[in-house]
């Protein structure tokens, strides 16, 4: 039988570079220690040159670093999420860190991750979950960097929060300007405290461009949830109609939907979708879109993580703000 190779060890690199082991170690810690120039060369290139990768857990006894970054989520399932998450963990992976996923279901799952030293001994924490408060996250996670992305924040902690007010009403006049009259809203969870906000901009820009929302529904973000909503309720027969929807899934739904039953609403463009996504620009799926810059929102995240924002950083939470992307 074939033994497999041994991966890479630090005397490895140390033996190529001409160094001992712990300058190295110090070399790749990552932290600015005292190493001259040469010799740190030396050693990334003799790392670079064997493959050698290091172990977070292993560095993490020597600088109290794990090398993780917990994401906690409630699920990912939307098309806008993997588009979030793919550049957020490359992002992560620039900073020499890697991501732990965590999905909640429950308040049980809360209570497993203070049992679970592996899971709450972690460099940062990133909330994403509506399930967690801000007075609640920093006790589940031994770190100083929690920083609340679910809407919710508190003054003494970091968060980035996301505006959505402005591309909301910037939709709702482009809808008025298309003499749209009456409005259909799918939603996402009735639970989210972010949904109900997002819902309730809805309202207040309709009201104030006089267009009447007739119908409400929670559809989970899901195509599938919008596609059997619109089938099982009674939808208006009328010009002046036009479907909302906050995710870009909901809105391939309703397109589909009306393609069969009024192709009318997709010459009027009368659909509007959530998140600008790839797929609302796509020729068979094409609607306008409400959404933010990801990279921007991954960037406000990032300065967050590298600053020390517990002396010196000028500011605590961010905003990124949405627009109306018309399409």
């Amino acid at each position: 039988m074939t033994s497999k190779p041994s991966l890479p060890t630090l005397d490895d690199v140390a033996a190529l570079a001409g160094v001992s082991k712990a300058v190295a170690s110090r070399a790749l810690s990552g932290k600015n220690r005292p190493i001259s120039a040469d010799k740190k060369q030396r050693v990334l290139d003799a790392a670079e040159t064997l493959g050698y990768v290091a172990n977070p857990f292993a560095q993490s006894l020597s600088n109290k670093s794990t090398g993780l970054i917990a994401i906690v989520v409630n699920h990912i399932a939307d098309i806008s999420d993997l588009t979030l998450f793919d550049s957020l963990i490359q992002a992560i992976q620039a900073l020499g860190k890697q991501t732990l996923f965590i999905r909640l279901r429950s308040q049980q799952d809360i209570a497993e991750i203070k049992r679970n030293p592996f899971v709450h001994r972690v460099d940062a924490a990133l909330i994403f979950s509506d399930l967690i408060e801000p007075d609640e996250a920093p006790n589940l996670f031994y770190t100083n960097q929690v920083i609340m992305l679910n809407g919710r924040k508190d003054e003494q902690g970091l968060s980035v929060t996301i505006n959505e007010s402005l591309g909301i009403e910037q939709a709702i006049a482009e809808a008025q300007r298309k003499q749209i009259r009456q409005a259909i809203l799918l939603c996402g969870r009735e639970t989210s405290q972010v949904e109900l906000q997002r819902v309730e901009s809805y309202r207040q820009a309709m009201h104030q461009h006089g267009i009447t929302l007739v119908q409400l529904g929670y559809c989970d973000y899901a195509y599938e949830t919008a596609l059997d909503y619109l089938q099982s309720h009674p939808i208006p027969q009328t010009d002046g109609l036009g479907v909302f929807c906050t995710s870009d899934s909901m809105a391939m739904a309703a397109m589909d939907f009306f393609r069969t039953t009024s192709p009318a609403m997709i010459e009027r463009q009368a659909i509007f979708g959530f998140d600008n996504t790839p797929f609302s620009q796509l020729g068979s799926y094409r609607f306008s879109t409400i959404g933010y810059c990801k990279d921007e929102f991954v960037s406000a995240i990032v300065r967050l993580l590298t600053e020390d924002n517990l002396t010196t950083a000028p500011q605590k939470h961010r905003i990124v703000a949405t627009r109306f992307y018309a399409r």
